[in-house]
């Protein structure tokens, strides 16, 4: 991924936090207002520039046509007095056991070095519970996680079911969902497509974090 210039950031840092703030990403001339730029031009360069790198992907024929990519969460997040830091949100706990409702943190964060993972994580979440104990992921332990919605089979994964959330192995066998645990005490959950349960998947666990006390 090519570096950005500090002007290039700042943009991209802007865009970033107007569409968080407000749910959509500024107009050009609301970016050059920010900027206090003399002419569109300076701005449309900087999201060419923007777009080369791998940060934006902008669509013709709409005003607020920017995308914001994956890089461009990861540099968001970004610890501008730290060079090669990135700041990591706790998103809450998660069960790993049988699901639990999903449990919100307010502004705890973590920094980490951003070649831990491969850059690949999105957010933090600490475990409850010993259902993956197995698999070497202990309660108080700390998941790293890879926002997505889709996975292959044999994925550790973070899913909600029926809105709560847990960590499971996610299998597919024949047409059957298997959220297998990695403790012999816990069942699996299986998903038919019979029992009218709802099973979605928020995550991917790309790397766990532990404290040895």
């Amino acid at each position: 991924m090519k570096e950005l210039t500090g002007r290039q950031q700042s943009v991209l840092e802007y865009i970033a936090r107007h569409a968080r703030e407000k749910g959509y990403p500024p107009t050009i001339r609301e970016i050059r207002d920010a900027f206090h730029l003399k002419s569109n031009r300076g701005v449309v360069d900087h999201l060419r520039a923007l777009e080369r790198k791998g940060f934006i992907r902008r669509a013709p024929g709409s005003s607020r046509a920017i995308e914001l990519l994956r890089a461009a969460d990861r540099a968001e997040r970004k610890d501008s007095g730290r060079p090669g830091v990135v700041s990591y949100p706790v998103a809450g706990n998660v069960a790993a056991g049988r699901p639990e409702p999903p449990v919100e943190e307010a502004d705890q964060r973590f920094l980490l070095d951003e070649r831990l993972f491969g850059g690949g994580g999105d957010f933090l979440l600490e475990v409850k519970g010993d259902s993956m104990i197995e698999d070497h992921i202990a309660p108080g332990d700390l998941l790293v996680v890879r926002r997505t919605e889709t996975c292959e089979s044999g994925a550790l994964v973070v899913a909600l079911v029926d809105g709560e959330a847990t960590v499971k192995r996610y299998l597919r066998s024949g047409g059957r969902v298997i959220l297998r645990p990695a403790n012999p005490k816990y069942e699996p959950i299986v998903f038919s497509g019979a029992e009218g349960h709802e099973c979605s998947i928020i995550g991917t666990v790309v790397g766990v974090i532990r404290a040895y006390l």
